[in-house]
Formats: structure tokens, sequence, C-alpha cells
């Protein structure tokens, strides 16, 4: 019997630490489940992520986000560590970007991880071209790792890369702290994107705290099947 438990603890699919993290962001209502979202935002989606107004106001709930974004750099990085930076999506993620580049500088990770920003909206200066950069640009030396929050239609995605790209700046990867797992496109678009929490896998997680009950557990699973922007661009 106890080789059984430790095989079935080996098989979860995130760490310790981790499902610390998914608890502590569901009792902050970074994560709404069931009517609440409809209440508070008007939206027909079973579930929603509102990190900005969840973590933001919680500097110590950032700090473990934000050690979550370095240790995926890091993993993933391992064969080849070269010098990060961090580069949030405008608005949304660019204080999480911050975050992670303070929590590596911190920690001295290897490989280090730097911060630059990329504004929302562009800043023009007389006789030049629209500047929506600022930080170092070093693609020779530098990967660059695009954050966010969430991934669901990958929209905001593009649109920075795109940005980045007039800049001169490559996409290395991007990385997403939630993957709704909706058919983003992403990935056959030649983007190397990865998601710390795939949302199918938290919601098994947290049916098995009883946390949520299984009904919402399937409404939601359903949602995400069905409701696919794939789909979506297939039928136009």
């Amino acid at each position: 019997m106890p080789e059984v438990m430790n095989e079935a603890m080996n098989q979860r699919p995130f760490t310790d630490q981790q499902r610390e993290l998914l608890l502590e962001l569901l009792r902050a209502r970074a994560v709404l489940i069931g009517d609440v979202v409809r209440e508070r935002f008007g939206l027909h989606s079973p579930i929603y992520f509102d990190l900005r107004e969840a973590l933001y106001s919680r500097p110590e709930l950032l700090w473990k986000v934000a050690r979550e974004f370095v240790e995926k750099i890091c993993e993933l990085t391992r064969a080849h560590p070269v010098p990060q930076c961090v580069v949030g999506i405008p608005d949304t993620a660019t204080p999480l970007a911050l975050a992670a580049a303070l929590y590596a500088w911190q920690n001295q990770t290897h490989p280090e991880i730097c911060y630059a920003l990329l504004r929302k909206e562009g800043k023009t200066y007389p006789g030049l071209p629209t500047r929506y950069w600022i930080g170092a640009k070093e693609p020779d030396r530098c990967e660059y790792n695009l954050i966010d929050d969430v991934l669901a239609s990958g929209l905001t995605k593009r649109t920075a890369a795109a940005r980045m790209q007039k800049e001169n700046v490559p996409v290395r990867r991007i990385i997403v702290l939630f993957d709704r797992q909706q058919g983003d496109g992403l990935g056959s678009e030649g983007f190397d994107v990865h998601g710390i929490f795939p949302v199918p896998e938290v919601l098994d997680y947290y049916l098995e705290q009883k946390l949520i009950n299984a009904a919402d557990h399937e409404r939601i699973r359903h949602f995400l099947l069905t409701r696919r922007y794939d789909t979506a661009a297939v039928q136009k």
C-alpha cells in the first residue's frame, strides 16, 4: 500500500510548493469559480482569473508567483543557461516581470535574469519612430521571455510579440501562469509556449482537495473543451 501511495504522489502534476500556491490563489479569490464570475464581471465563463487585484494588493503572493516564473525559466534553460530577460504583457503582467527579475536577483539564479519594459502605448519623439521598449537590447547574448498571467486566445501575446519584433527584440519563449488550453494556436505559429499551471490539471487538484464540487469541475472542463478559439477561427 505505501508503494502505491508513493507512486500516486509521484504522478501529481504539481510540486508541494505549487499546490500550496494554488490553494492561496483560490483563497485570495485570484481564481473565481461559478456564479461569482457573472456577478462581478458580467461574463458567462464558469471560471475567471483575477490576478491583478488579488496579487498586487498582496506582495507576499506576488513574490510566490514571481518565484514560479523564475523557476520555470531556470528549468527550461538548464541545458543552455544563457542570460535571460523577462518582459511582461502590458499592463497586466508588467509587475509580474519586474517581481520575477527582483526574485532572480535576490536569489542569484543561474542563469541571470534581467528585466525590460514593453509599453502599452508607444512613445513618440520628433523625427523618430514610435518606441514601445525600455531596456537593453542584446539578442546576441540574451533570450527574451514574454510572460503573462493567463493564456486564452493568445491575442495579447501576438500583439506584444509583434511590437517586440519591430523593436528588433525576438521572443524566445512565452510563459504564462495559467494556461486555459482553449486552442490559442500560438504553438502552430512558431511560438515556444509554456504554461506553469494547465487549468484542467488545476481543476483536478481543486476537486481532489474538495475545494470545488464535481458539478463545477465538469461544467468548467466542458466549457474549456467546447469554447475553443481554434474552432472559432475555422468556423469564420
